[in-house]
C-alpha cells in the first residue's frame, strides 16, 4: 500500500497494483483500475518513490538505488 494525500489533507491508502494511470493537471490525478480517480497532493516522483520503497521492502533489488535510502 502507498499513501496518497487528498487535496483536503486526508490520507488515502491505495494498493499500487490498482493504479492504472497518473496525470499532472496541475494536481496529480491517480486513476485506478476500478474507474475511480483521486486528485492528490503527491507528486508523480513521490508516488514512484513510494512504489519503489514498497517493492524494496518485499524484494531486495540488488544494485538499484531507492530514493532517500542507502543500501
Amino acid at each position: 500500500m502507498i499513501e496518497l494525500i487528498r487535496l483536503n489533507g486526508e490520507p488515502l491508502y491505495v494498493n499500487y497494483l490498482q493504479i492504472l494511470s497518473i496525470e499532472k493537471i496541475p494536481e496529480t490525478k491517480v486513476k485506478l483500475t476500478t474507474g475511480d480517480y483521486y486528485l492528490v497532493k503527491n507528486t508523480l516522483e513521490d508516488i514512484e518513490a513510494q512504489i519503489i520503497r514498497f517493492l524494496h521492502e518485499v524484494v531486495i533489488f540488488r544494485g538499484v538505488d531507492v530514493p532517500g535510502e542507502k543500501l
